[in-house]
């Protein structure tokens, strides 16, 4: 009886010793795919809000100046637009999500009601794009309408990873997210309508 129990324990000692050796090395593998391994592999970050750079004062309204980062060791891709001459830098295909349409996400305070912009009433994502590869470690330079980021609604980029075609299938895509938490504080005036007149 007491060997019995002694070998269940050396099995049970045996297991937990292979599922943290497993866990450590799933985590070192996790650590080795990306650059920063305290960052997402790939993330929006805010760049600034302004005008288009060629186009000051001919009445279009301020841009939210984004970078899409990857972070990963893997090249990846995502869809966009070459700029027009006077317009503000690669247009970058998106999805603009509600927060009506999401359960639980909590958004701010604000709303159009209370002098705030509104998200558009349609939007409808860019038909014709090429593929942008972004290698590790760099990034891409966007803009977005301002409201196409607010209190209770945020936009959301599509990627892949830039890797070998398969024979059958294909292979799997992943999502970023650009929150109104991702604007920094000091920036959240230049949404406010009489800011903006």
């Amino acid at each position: 009886m007491i060997a019995g129990n002694a070998i269940r324990h050396g099995c049970g000692a045996l297991l937990l010793s292979a599922l943290m050796t497993q866990s450590a090395s799933s985590q070192s593998q996790v650590n080795a795919l990306a650059i920063d391994p305290e960052k997402p592999f790939v993330f929006v970050s805010f760049d600034r809000v302004g005008r288009p750079p060629l186009a000051p004062g001919n009445g279009q309204s301020d841009l939210l100046w984004l970078r899409i980062r990857n972070n990963s060791r893997v090249p990846i891709e995502v869809n966009a637009v070459d700029p027009e001459a006077d317009a503000g830098g690669v247009e970058v295909m998106h999805e603009i999500v509600k927060a009506a349409d999401l359960q639980g996400y909590s958004s701010g305070p604000p709303n159009s009601s209370t002098g705030w912009i509104s998200a558009p009433e349609h939007y409808s994502p860019i038909d014709v794009a090429t593929t942008v590869r972004i290698e590790p470690g760099k990034d891409l330079r966007f803009s977005v309408p301002l409201n196409h980021v607010g209190p209770s609604w945020y936009f959301r980029l599509t990627f892949q990873f830039a890797l070998p075609s398969v024979r059958s299938g294909r292979q799997p895509q992943g999502v970023v997210d650009f929150e109104w938490s991702d604007v920094p504080t000091g920036e959240r005036k230049a949404w406010k309508r009489d800011v903006r007149n």
